[in-house]
């Protein structure tokens, strides 16, 4: 597995990866019981939000005309699939002995890896406390159930629920069972420069540094980072 620490934001530093999250779909299929059940519907709503998300970005392109409601359907999923973006490494990290960290070459190795380790009982702490208070949401909802029509607030608070409970065992296998490799990086190094700039120019330099490392996604995720610090 490649992690890349990407020099970015206020808070210094994200874990990024793109590896495909077959872990999920290994856990539907080995499960049992309630388990699969649980991780079958699971599996069944990240495809739903993916299918959305290419359809969003086709209406985006074709530029089609969307009623309020529809926006503010297609906003509500967007920040739904950001989420899981977000949380795709830490799901991959719980069926994996060895990681490669990449890291900018302007850092000490030593330093890359306290960024690193820091960041995932940071993600510890944040996915256990949200997980709880979702896990609450979800209980409150549970009764209606019952009443005819889909019950979106439990499947919500319930999707929820899972996604930080498999971050929650990514990000502590991570700390305590993933042996973690070092391999400096100039292109990532150079990233860090991003914050000084704007426009095509930031677009340009971002797409070029995805090209040397190999990264298809690696422009998106650098201008919802910059975004998110502005």
């Amino acid at each position: 597995m490649e992690v890349f620490l990407v020099p970015l934001g206020r808070r210094g530093y994200e874990l990024y990866c793109e590896a495909e999250d077959h872990s999920v779909q290994a856990d539907a299929a080995a499960g049992v019981g309630l388990r699969r059940r649980v991780s079958v519907s699971f599996r069944e709503s990240l495809a739903f939000l993916e299918r959305e998300r290419q359809a969003r970005l086709a209406r985006r392109a074709a530029k089609e005309y969307r009623t309020v409601l529809q926006r503010v359907r297609d906003r509500v999923l967007g920040w739904m699939a950001e989420r899981v973006a977000e949380q795709r490494l830490l799901w991959q990290l719980r069926h994996v002995a060895e990681t490669t960290a990449h890291y900018p070459d302007d850092l000490a190795e030593a330093d890359a890896s306290r960024v690193v380790l820091h960041s995932l009982r940071q993600d510890a702490t944040r996915h256990l406390r949200w997980g709880s208070l979702n896990l609450a949401g979800a209980v409150l909802f549970a009764p209606f159930t019952f009443v005819p029509g889909p019950n979106l607030p439990a499947y919500y608070f319930w999707f929820r629920v899972v996604g930080h409970a498999l971050s929650y065992v990514g990000a502590r296998h991570g700390l305590t069972r993933v042996r973690w490799r070092y391999a400096p990086s100039r292109p990532l190094a150079e990233l860090r420069d991003l914050v000084n700039v704007t426009g095509e120019e930031r677009v340009a330099r971002a797409r070029e540094a995805a090209g040397r490392l190999g990264l298809a996604h690696l422009e998106r995720f650098v201008e919802r980072l910059l975004l998110g610090s502005a």
